[in-house]
């Protein structure tokens, strides 16, 4: 059985280091798709990696940079959390700028190499030395304390960006369709797991001792992130920009007309009618606002403030409206309930049927009925 054990820990050690250096490579090669997402990514895979390869080829028993380093634990585990907070916050539009803000990220990291290094400069026969050494089990205890705070706190962190990322997409796409959120889901399952992990690290330290094998698992728990995110990560791309976007082919609409008033308010609903964005499944906030001839923001607070809704419920409410006009009209009569759907921009039958029964208080059979009676 352990031998068993040690050539499974041999061959995910050593294919989690391989697969972490070829997806770098791979997402960063010249044909690849360029994006600061894929930066922050590399940066995550190659974090792991070291850590993996530091597991394999340093000994069983951590060790850091230098040779004199004090045992206190790998701190390469401390940058995981933020480096993944940072990849996820560039995968949904935001931008991570580097400041003084996001280097507190890795004071953390940057603590435990200084007592590592700061710890083998004292004597041996200073005071604190002793009582660590008649302790040697404190200060892997304190790193482990350490490393469970953190990512239980960017645990936390991510769940509350999740959250108000949902609310944010019904602010600019009009078909959540056009996202696919189980990345989201999947990423924070990764983060859930390492953390148990990490939790079940501290309980072995404390009731088991500095145990070998704990950094054997370590190094597979590591090297199946590795592969995860690897595969997930080349198929994932940003969803979407917030940046601002301004037309600059309309120049009949000027800053101090965009006032919420009733005036600017028909002239959207105008446009609407006429131009029949709403047609359009992958209509975004971005888009209507450049046809439109504003900017991003000041269509969102046109829709927000002057109409009460947001963009979301704002396209939608038009879809439900054509869906309505084609079950009338005779040109449309060989078309199914989903085919009316999908001329009106709708994506999904399950959408459709939930957002066509929230505006109308029927479902798009019984309306259909309702009319035919």
């Amino acid at each position: 059985m352990h031998n068993l054990f040690d050539q499974l820990f041999q061959l995910l050690i050593n294919g989690g280091i391989i697969l972490g250096i070829f997806v770098v490579l791979l997402i960063n090669n010249k044909g690849a798709r360029k994006s600061r997402a894929n930066v922050f990514l590399s940066v995550l895979l190659i974090a792991f990696t070291f850590s993996i390869f530091h597991i394999r080829y340093a000994g069983n028993v951590m060790s850091h940079f230098s040779f004199k380093a004090f045992n206190v634990g790998d701190p390469t585990f401390l940058l995981i959390a933020p480096l993944l907070s940072f990849y996820i916050e560039e995968l949904t539009g935001q931008r991570v700028s580097f400041s003084i803000k996001s280097a507190m990220h890795f004071v953390p990291f940057t603590f435990i190499i200084v007592c590592s290094l700061s710890f083998s400069s004292i004597s041996r026969d200073n005071s604190f030395i002793i009582f660590l050494s008649q302790h040697p089990k404190l200060p892997i205890i304190m790193f482990w304390v350490i490393v469970v705070i953190q990512f239980s706190c960017y645990q936390w962190f991510i769940q509350r960006k999740w959250v108000a990322y949902q609310q944010l997409m019904r602010e600019e796409v009009s078909n959540t369709e056009n996202i696919n959120i189980s990345w989201v889901k999947f990423f924070m399952a990764v983060f859930l797991v390492i953390n148990l992990f990490f939790l079940f690290g501290l309980v072995a330290v404390i009731h088991l001792g500095y145990i070998m094998w704990l950094w054997k698992v370590a190094g597979i728990v590591f090297s199946i992130s590795v592969f995860a995110l690897g595969y997930k990560g080349i198929l994932q791309k940003e969803i979407f920009y917030t940046n601002e976007t301004t037309a600059s082919t309309d120049t009949s609409i000027t800053n101090a007309q965009l006032r919420p008033d009733q005036q600017l308010i028909d002239k959207l609903v105008v446009f609407m009618v006429d131009k029949k964005s709403y047609l359009d499944p992958e209509l975004t906030l971005s888009n209507l606002a450049r046809d439109f001839g504003i900017s991003r923001s000041q269509l969102s607070q046109l829709i927000n403030q002057g109409l009460g809704e947001n963009f979301y419920d704002f396209v939608n409410k038009y879809r439900v409206e054509e869906v309505k006009r084609l079950m009338t009209d005779p040109k449309a009569g060989n078309y199914n309930l989903l085919g009316i759907a999908l001329e009106a921009g709708f994506k999904s039958k399950s959408t459709f049927n939930l957002i066509f029964k929230r505006f109308t208080g029927l479902t798009p059979t019984e309306y259909k009925k309702n009319l035919t009676s």
